[in-house]
């Protein structure tokens, strides 16, 4: 299993304004010169947040968005002023980039599927970038299979003044077929398997095992161990299709689904060709990176991004070390 993104990789993101400051500028004569990065086009369309944040939480994106520390694995933190800037240059770059130009493409409303989304953290960055943007109606939804994580959710959209009844939660997985299925929620002894510091959960694999009943209760599942040492909790698996069916048309669906990807997007694609505007794709095989090309080429999908995990890449804003993949892709028919 590749784990996503980390709670290191978040805590990185939460950049001190003194680090902003060496980033921003160079030594050059007898005053500082302003040594900006060269970002896409749409972040100039999204002010950077300046301004308080409360105590126990870190703002460690551009839009102001309040995290708990909680969810990071970090400890409480006083209440202060901060200066945020756009994001760094990673592989949740790009991420960003289908995310604001989604927004700023939207017509009328604004709807976001997450898929895998831990706390919800992208379609909270959706609802804050829609109401920053153009103030219509939006609609989030927002999959999760991790109890721990699904829990978080709620409470990461109230505590940034989005309304969770409005939305839809599903604690469930997303696959290629419905029903009940075993999910990944504890690594073999010695794995750091803490909600916080791992992200990475995922459906089990088909050579795994059921040893016996681990006698935990995590979050009120029945906790089982598997003979690879891993241990599983039995949950719900929706198909894609079944999610989008009460929409007309999806701005974005972003999806994180750790070696499901292929099989949930080749299950639905029909679905996606007549809904789906835009997918953002977390990839975690070669192999699948191959038969996405594959199928949505075939689908008359256009890639905007295509980078392959577990290598470094050169892209238009620098060099980038991709631990998951990254694959963009645009609906012509809906665009």
């Amino acid at each position: 299993m590749s784990a996503r993104w980390s709670a290191a990789k978040l805590k990185r993101n939460c950049i001190s304004v003194k680090m902003m400051a060496r980033r921003n500028y160079k030594l050059g004569g007898e005053a500082a010169v302003p040594l900006l990065m060269q970002h896409h086009p749409v972040f100039r369309s999204f002010p950077t947040y300046s301004g308080p944040v409360e105590a126990g939480y870190c703002a460690h994106d551009f839009l102001g968005i309040k995290t708990r520390a909680e969810f990071l694995g970090l400890p409480p933190e006083p209440a202060r002023h901060v200066e945020t800037g756009y994001p760094p240059l990673d592989e949740e770059y790009f991420e960003w980039i289908d995310l604001l130009e989604s927004v700023a493409a939207a017509k009328g409303t604004y709807t976001m599927m997450e898929l895998g989304a831990g706390y919800g953290r992208w379609a909270v960055r959706g609802a804050i970038a829609i109401r920053l943007y153009r103030q219509i109606p939006f609609r989030l939804v927002v999959v999760e299979a991790e109890p721990r994580h699904f829990k978080w959710i709620e409470r990461h959209m109230s505590e940034n003044g989005i309304d969770p009844r409005e939305h839809t939660l599903l604690r469930a997985a997303v696959g290629d077929r419905a029903g009940t299925k075993m999910f990944y929620v504890g690594q073999p002894d010695g794995g750091d398997d803490q909600a916080a510091a791992w992200y990475g959960q995922a459906l089990i694999q088909s050579h795994e095992i059921v040893d016996k009943a681990a006698g935990v209760d995590y979050e009120g599942y029945d906790v089982l161990k598997l003979k690879s040492g891993y241990q599983a909790i039995k949950t719900e698996c929706l198909l894609l299709g079944d999610i989008m069916k009460d929409a007309d048309r999806i701005d974005l669906i972003d999806m994180d689904l750790q070696g499901e990807e292929l099989k949930v997007v080749a299950s639905t694609i029909d679905d996606l060709d007549r809904k789906a505007l835009r997918l953002h794709i977390g990839t975690h095989q070669p192999a699948i990176e191959a038969c996405l090309r594959k199928l949505l080429n075939k689908h008359g999908w256009e890639c905007r991004a295509d980078y392959a995990c577990l290598e470094e890449h050169e892209t238009p804003w620098g060099l980038v070390k991709f631990q998951d993949g990254v694959q963009s892709w645009i609906n012509p028919r809906l665009a």
